[in-house]
């Protein structure tokens, strides 16, 4: 099985819009539930880190003890925020 990254920043034929966990998407034929692995969740939050070490602004209101980006990032992705999903081919 190959998964590859989308991100609602980026234009893509295949989503423009933010997936989150718990939502379920029409690609094709098939409805999948999106219910992240370990490698998955990694690469999502590793990725939100990247862009937010780089400027850009964050998705939800960070308390002032939060410093770094990854802590950010799994703040968001706890909370749903990150518009970035996973779109998985099978094989």
């Amino acid at each position: 099985m190959r998964a590859i990254f989308l991100n609602v920043f980026v234009i893509s034929t295949i989503c423009l819009l933010p997936l989150f966990k718990d939502e379920l998407c029409l690609i094709g034929e098939q409805v999948l539930k999106k219910e992240y692995t370990r490698f998955e969740k990694a690469r999502i939050i590793g990725a939100r880190a990247l862009q937010i070490s780089m400027g850009a602004p964050t998705l939800i209101k960070i308390p002032k003890n939060v410093i770094f980006p990854i802590d950010i990032a799994m703040l968001e992705f706890k909370e749903n925020a990150i518009p970035i999903t996973v779109k998985r081919n099978e094989e």
